[in-house]
């Protein structure tokens, strides 16, 4: 038995089960770099403070600067804070002093 699936219609079918799930997929970058291949799996409603303490316990409290790109985003690389809301798909990139 062979499968004719495209790309396309794999990624609507994933897409569609996380929705399902309830979940929201938030990738991580690194400053000057590409976003990270895999995203890292929340809830809905999530803060970027959820997303640094994912990433490693504490860091949060390293975290000097946030940007977003994404849904939640008024524009690309906008400065936001821990407590900001996130949306599927968006990218969050920490810096630490």
């Amino acid at each position: 038995m062979s499968s004719n699936i495209s790309k396309e219609d794999f990624n609507d079918l994933k897409n569609k089960l996380l929705q399902s799930f309830g979940k929201i997929r938030v990738y991580t970058k690194e400053p000057k770099k590409e976003k990270s291949k895999r995203p890292i799996i929340l809830e809905p409603g999530a803060t970027v403070k959820n997303v640094a303490e994912k990433i490693l316990k504490g860091f949060s409290k390293n975290v000097k600067e946030t940007k977003i790109w994404g849904p939640s985003s008024k524009f690309p690389g906008q400065k936001v804070g821990l407590t900001h809301k996130l949306k599927d798909l968006d990218v969050v990139e920490f810096k630490t002093g």
